[in-house]
């Protein structure tokens, strides 16, 4: 009996009762761990907000045991977090003086409310061929990619008028892959061993064949040109890492103007070189002295890019306006804004991408030709969702679903999405389709 009377003594005093006051306080974060202010705080039966958290994300409530039951975060940054109240917290708070200390990491947004477009998208080209790849001239002539049944044998470069009547084709030996726009508005033609210029006039077309090398070292990474001011990058598919370039071509001086790196996948790419065979390290000790590249970069471009795990560097740079860039570092988590003359002017945190396994995240990001929008892209249940990129905020907006599933080859010109589809077990051939945004 003096036993039982013991222990109901101690739960009385650790425990706090009914009509007692608990006090919450601590920090609210984003996931990275960064103070995220101005976040309204609200208890589950009254919509006013109690206070809202300090700049540097502090916050400090009381609640009273039985009244309230659970403590609504929320934000138009992020979506909203629910901390209950429940006997759990309450017991940890009578442990310690009748306060509770916690972090709260506010989750970021995924897909919200989405907008369907109630009209069937319009069929842009239908023919008995199907189409592969398809790139829009500056005087709005459509190139067009095709083939009859193989890619790798039988593929045709066709021109479409703006009328959408066929003017000119061209036979392309060999396996071709894909078409390709540089940042002069040039079509090019990618195959596996070679690489073609296509030229259109208003109802002709030629195609050159180019040097492949020339092509690939100093066309394919320049990414846009601002004045006198070119932008390019040495991206490497099988680096984890890469720099922005600025070549000045009235000087002839180029300077690096951002450093991209994927650190965690770095840290595996280099660690490669511990776990492979004897024949393959005095392999990459002999490129070394051969090239001065380091070894463990020899086995990690070499080894490691070929496991399940490696995933190549994606950060783009879109030109937008007249005199600005901005560069979408998808490792640092922040979108950058850059001008030739005053440099990085400032830079905003972006987390779209961040778990991306439940948003249905995928590369790449889309810009528009014409409006010079950028959009993310996600996949849900095999339908893609576009959502524009705020230039400001970096916060996406609501999205637009397109009509069909698994779609390939999108491309966003003036408010109108482009795409090319065939339905799943049809005998159709590939087709190209048109929705207009509509968000």
């Amino acid at each position: 009996m003096l036993k039982r009377f013991v222990t109901f003594i101690f739960i009385i005093f650790l425990c706090p009762v009914f009509g007692q006051n608990i006090k919450i306080k601590g920090r609210v974060l984003d996931i990275d761990g960064d103070p995220a202010y101005n976040i309204s705080i609200a208890f589950n039966n009254s919509p006013k907000s109690v206070l809202k958290t300090k700049r540097n994300g502090e916050f400090e409530v009381e609640f009273t045991v039985g009244k309230q039951d659970s403590l609504l975060f929320r934000s138009v940054a992020f979506d909203s977090y629910t901390l209950e109240l429940d006997k759990r917290l309450i017991k940890k708070a009578g442990k310690n003086n009748g306060v509770y200390e916690v972090d709260i990491i506010m989750p970021d947004k995924t897909i919200g409310i989405v907008y369907v477009t109630p009209d069937l998208p319009d069929t842009i080209v239908g023919a008995d061929y199907s189409v592969e790849d398809f790139e829009y001239t500056e005087n709005g002539q459509l190139v067009l990619l095709t083939y009859d049944k193989n890619l790798k044998k039988g593929a045709m470069l066709r021109l479409l008028d703006k009328d959408l009547e066929e003017v000119d084709k061209y036979y392309i030996p060999g396996n071709a892959i894909e078409l390709s726009k540089d940042y002069r508005g040039h079509i090019h033609l990618l195959a596996e061993e070679r690489v073609f210029y296509v030229k259109t006039m208003e109802e002709d077309m030629q195609v050159y064949l180019e040097d492949r090398d020339y092509y690939f070292k100093y066309v394919a990474p320049i990414i846009d040109t601002i004045a006198d001011n070119i932008y390019f990058s040495n991206y490497s598919e099988v680096y984890p890492a890469f720099d922005y370039y600025e070549f000045n071509l009235k000087d002839s001086t180029y300077n690096v103007i951002l450093e991209v790196e994927d650190t965690f996948m770095m840290e595996f790419y280099r660690a490669e070189f511990k776990y492979v065979d004897v024949r393959t390290k005095i392999w990459a000790h002999q490129k070394q002295i051969e090239t001065g590249i380091d070894k463990e970069i020899w086995v990690g471009a070499t080894v490691f890019t070929n496991s399940l795990y490696y995933n190549p560097v994606y950060a783009p740079l879109f030109k937008t306006g007249e005199d600005t860039i901005i560069v979408y570092d998808h490792y640092k988590n922040r979108m950058f804004r850059y001008t030739p003359e005053s440099g990085f002017v400032d830079s905003t945190r972006i987390s779209y991408h961040l778990q991306e396994r439940k948003s249905g995240w995928e590369q790449p990001l889309l810009q528009d030709e014409v409006q010079g929008k950028v959009y993310a892209m996600f996949e849900k249940n095999g339908f893609t969702y576009l959502r524009e990129i705020s230039k400001t905020t970096g916060h996406v907006k609501k999205s637009f679903k397109l009509h069909f599933k698994y779609v390939d080859r999108i491309q966003i010109i003036d408010g109108q999405v482009y795409y090319v589809y065939r339905p799943f077990e049809s005998v159709q051939k590939k087709f190209i389709y048109r929705e207009n945004i509509d968000i």
